[in-house]
């Protein structure tokens, strides 16, 4: 994930699907305090959740815990927020929507399936993205998805035996 954002220290991330957050703190610990690493959730229980999860846990590594507290939680929609951010305004525009074919094995992401928002990333919504990010757009999806091409997203990163890959756009 990390090499398919090109993440460096300073770069600013909008994660526009964030779940219960992993991604996003990831990115947070690359992007470092310089960085910026905004987390949108459309569904208002998991933000709520994600969001209050990240305010009181208590890591012992002091590096994790600064980046926990970095990621700034907002309860939108992709769809609505991307349209009121200004043009090229964040390096790195991040999805990771729910598999069209879920990876059922995938045990930390069942909770979250009967409060998710199960539609698929839009043309438009990729190109609201197109408009906002300055370096590349990512999303991440089952590696035997059609939705990288459904979407134009022609690099795809991802281990050969990887159930998950990122397709990546450079702009």
């Amino acid at each position: 994930m990390i090499n398919a954002m090109g993440l460096t220290q300073g770069m600013s991330v909008l994660d526009c699907t964030l779940g219960f957050g992993a991604d996003a703190i990831v990115a947070s610990y690359v992007v470092g305090a310089a960085g910026s690493v905004i987390g949108l959730e459309a569904s208002p229980i998991i933000a709520f959740i994600t969001g209050k999860g990240m305010q009181h846990f208590l890591a012992t590594n002091y590096e994790l815990h600064s980046a926990i507290k970095r990621v700034q939680v907002i309860n939108a929609d992709y769809n609505d927020y991307l349209k009121k951010l200004p043009d090229k305004s964040v390096d790195v525009v991040y999805f990771d929507p729910m598999f069209r074919h879920p990876l059922m094995d995938s045990h930390n992401i069942n909770p979250l399936r009967s409060v998710a928002d199960h539609r698929p990333l839009s043309i438009a919504a990729l190109q609201e993205a197109q408009r906002v990010a300055r370096y590349r757009i990512v999303m991440k999806e089952n590696s035997r998805s059609r939705e990288f091409a459904r979407l134009g997203f022609k690099e795809i990163a991802g281990g050969k035996y990887s159930k998950v890959h990122y397709g990546v756009m450079r702009l």
